[in-house]
């Protein structure tokens, strides 16, 4: 069985490939500011996330909680953006120029954020069911 965490790493991994992709074609094909760019790709990212953290990181501890889980999600999610945001706006002026230090750049970010993102979603958003007998 693969250990709770690690599943979280795997399925954030994938949502950052989602997140990245997206953040890079905006910033480089769109022409956006990077920060919105980190913004918008993080939401494409995050709805992957969730979907697959409910169904298989998640799904032994039978999460309870509908509509109070979603807007947990919510919060968890803007507290998390948040984050990136902030990391992304502080290490861009240290970077340097060019797509690869943006990449750089968005992926430590993204380290910090996941450290947030995994706190916050074990302890508020995916909550065991209480067994009711």
């Amino acid at each position: 069985m693969i250990p709770q965490v690690l599943r979280f790493g795997l399925v954030a991994a994938a949502g950052l490939v989602v997140d990245l992709a997206v953040a890079s074609a905006l910033a480089a094909g769109a022409g956006l500011p990077l920060p919105l760019a980190a913004a918008c790709g993080f939401c494409a990212g995050a709805a992957f996330n969730y979907v697959v953290n409910l169904r298989w990181t998640f799904a032994a501890a039978r999460p309870s909680g509908g509509v109070r889980r979603i807007a947990a999600y919510g919060l968890t999610l803007a507290a998390t953006l948040l984050t990136r945001v902030v990391m992304v706006a502080l290490l861009e002026p240290l970077a340097g120029e060019g797509a690869l230090a943006a990449l750089g750049v968005l992926i430590a970010a993204t380290g910090v954020s996941f450290v947030v993102n995994y706190g916050l979603s074990k302890r508020f958003v995916f909550v065991p069911s209480q067994d009711r007998t």
